[in-house]
C-alpha cells in the first residue's frame, strides 16, 4: 500500500527568495542552451495547478488542492471543502508548465518527457507521444491483452479491477480481445517499452529536469538518479527535499508553473495556448448490394492515426433538416440509400468535457461525401469554435 511521506524533515515546503530563484532558473537555461539531449521527468506537482491533487504534500502544504492522497489516508483524514480541486479530471486545462513542455518538444529542444503522471494531461496537452514515456499508465488508454493494440478513450478507461480488464474487445477482426487498462498500480511492473525509452534516453541526457516529484516511488525515481549518477547535470525542481537532493546539480524550490513560466521568457520562447486535437477518419464505400452506401466515422490520435481515439458520445444524421439517424455508440457505422439526392449533415457530438460545440458536416448528396477523408478538428475553448484543416500544426489563434 501507498504512503505518504515518513520523514518530517522530508515533508517541509521551501520557497526561494526571488534573487535566488532567479539565480537558479539562470543557470538552468544556459544549462538547455548548452545541452545536446536534454530531458524532463514529472511527477503530479505538475498537475496540482489544474485542480489534481497530489499524493505526498503534507497535511499543512501551501498548494491549493491541500495535502496529498497518500498523505490524508495516513492521518485517517479527507480532504478540506476550502481544497480548489477539480471533480472530474478530463476537465482539467493542461497548465503552463504542460504547454511550455509541449513546445519545447515541438522545438526539438525537449528529447523526450517521462512521466510518472497517469492524468492523460501530458497527452492532452499535445505531447507527441514518441517522446513521451508514461511509467504508470495513462487513465485514457487501455491496451489489448493479446495482440498489444491501443485505444485512446476520451473517458476514463480504467474499470478499477485488479485484472485491470475493462470489459471492451479488440475490434480488429482477426483478433477480439480482450482489453485491459494501463494504469500500473504498486507493485505492479512498469511497460517494458515505456521503461526501457525512459533509461534509453537517462543514459543519453547531459541534463534532466526534475518537476513536481518527490522521487520517492522506483524503478520510476531511477531515471532522474542515473543521469546524476553519470555526473551530469541534474536540476530538480520541488516545494519539499527529495531523495536526490544531494546528488542534484541544483534544486529549485519553487511550483512547477513558476520555473517553467521564468524559464520560458529567459529562453525567449512563448508558452502556447492549449487547443483541444481532434483527428476525424471518415470512409464510405458501397455495399455488395449496392442499394446503399455505407459511411464509417471515427476518432483517430492526432499524431498516430494507427491508434483509434473514442471521441464521439453521438452522431445524428439528417436529411434535408430531417433526421434518419442517431448512434450512440462505437462504431459509428450508417447506411444511405444511393438513391437519396438530397442534402446530408452529420452532427458529431462530443463528450463535451470542455463545453465543447458539436460540429457539422454539410454534403450537397451521398456522392459529395469522399471516399476517403481524413482532417483535424482544434477547439479553442476560450473563444468557444472548432477549426477544420487538413494540416497537424494549423492551430487557431
Amino acid at each position: 500500500m501507498a504512503h505518504g511521506l515518513s520523514d518530517n524533515e522530508m515533508k517541509k515546503e521551501y520557497f526561494d527568495d526571488q534573487q535566488k530563484l532567479d539565480d537558479k532558473l539562470d543557470q538552468l537555461a544556459q544549462s538547455i542552451k548548452d545541452s545536446k539531449h536534454f530531458i524532463v521527468f514529472t511527477g503530479a506537482g505538475v498537475s496540482t495547478s489544474t485542480g489534481i491533487p497530489d499524493f505526498r504534500s503534507s497535511m499543512d502544504t501551501v498548494l491549493p488542492t491541500g495535502p496529498g492522497a497518500w498523505e490524508l489516508r495516513d492521518h485517517n483524514s479527507s480532504r478540506s471543502k476550502k481544497a480548489v480541486v477539480i471533480n472530474d479530471m478530463h476537465k482539467a486545462i493542461p497548465s503552463l508548465t504542460h504547454m511550455a513542455l509541449v513546445e519545447l518538444q515541438r522545438r526539438g529542444i525537449l528529447k523526450c518527457l517521462v512521466s510518472q503522471n497517469c492524468d492523460g494531461l501530458h497527452l492532452r496537452s499535445g505531447m507527441n507521444p514518441k517522446y513521451l514515456a508514461e511509467l504508470h499508465g495513462n487513465m485514457n488508454l487501455e491496451t489489448c491483452s493479446t495482440c498489444n493494440a491501443n485505444y485512446l478513450r476520451d473517458y476514463d478507461a480504467a474499470a478499477g479491477r485488479l485484472d485491470h480488464f475493462t470489459g471492451r474487445r479488440c475490434d480488429k477482426p482477426d483478433c477480439g480481445g480482450y482489453l485491459k487498462d494501463s494504469i500500473i498500480n504498486f507493485g505492479e511492473n512498469l511497460p517494458e517499452e515505456e521503461i526501457t525509452k525512459a533509461f534509453t534516453h537517462a543514459e543519453k541526457a547531459d541534463l534532466c529536469l526534475v518537476l513536481g516529484s518527490s522521487l520517492t516511488v522506483t524503478p520510476a525515481a531511477d531515471v532522474p538518479r542515473r543521469v546524476g549518477k553519470r555526473g551530469k547535470k541534474l536540476f530538480i525542481g520541488n516545494l519539499q527535499r527529495t531523495p536526490l537532493y544531494s546528488l542534484a546539480t541544483v534544486n529549485i524550490h519553487a511550483f512547477s508553473d513558476t520555473i517553467m513560466q521564468g524559464l520560458m521568457e529567459r529562453l525567449e520562447i512563448p508558452i502556447p495556448p492549449w487547443i483541444v486535437r481532434r483527428r476525424v477518419r471518415i470512409t464510405h464505400q458501397h455495399t455488395s448490394d449496392s442499394k446503399n452506401d455505407e459511411i464509417l466515422i471515427e476518432g483517430r490520435d492526432p499524431d498516430k492515426p494507427d491508434i483509434p481515439f473514442s471521441l464521439f458520445k453521438t452522431i445524428q444524421i439528417k436529411s434535408e433538416g430531417k433526421e434518419i439517424k442517431q448512434i450512440n455508440r462505437e462504431p459509428f457505422l450508417f447506411q444511405i440509400s444511393t438513391k437519396n439526392t438530397k442534402s446530408i449533415d452529420i452532427q458529431l457530438h462530443f463528450f463535451g468535457h470542455y463545453n465543447e460545440l458539436s460540429f457539422e458536416l454539410k454534403y450537397t448528396d451521398i456522392k459529395h461525401i469522399p471516399l476517403e477523408d481524413e482532417f483535424f478538428l482544434f477547439y479553442n475553448p476560450l473563444i468557444g469554435q472548432w477549426k477544420k484543416t487538413t494540416k497537424s500544426d494549423d492551430y487557431p489563434l
